[in-house]
């Protein structure tokens, strides 16, 4: 779906809803480092910090690569 595909009252209310998760999505694990920081110490709250977004590195790329097998799989099923 792109934006040219909503109604003009949609966009931006759809802009603004991107825009805040985005926002959120980077400012919500800083603040929480920030605050893990307190309690367990910069090491180890780095240390989990880089273990969670490689985490998150692999699961992405592993949704990448089943998103990309049922899309080749459901193009050769196409009868022409």
């Amino acid at each position: 779906m792109t934006l040219a595909s909503l109604h003009e009252q949609d966009r931006a209310a759809t802009l603004a809803t991107y825009y805040v998760l985005s926002y959120l999505s980077m400012s919500l694990p800083a603040i929480a480092a920030g605050a893990a920081t307190q309690h367990y110490g910069l090491r180890t709250t780095a240390h989990a910090y880089a273990l969670a977004a490689a985490l998150l590195a692999v699961a992405a790329l592993a949704a990448l690569a089943v998103s990309r097998r049922r899309a080749a799989h459901s193009a050769h099923n196409v009868l022409p």
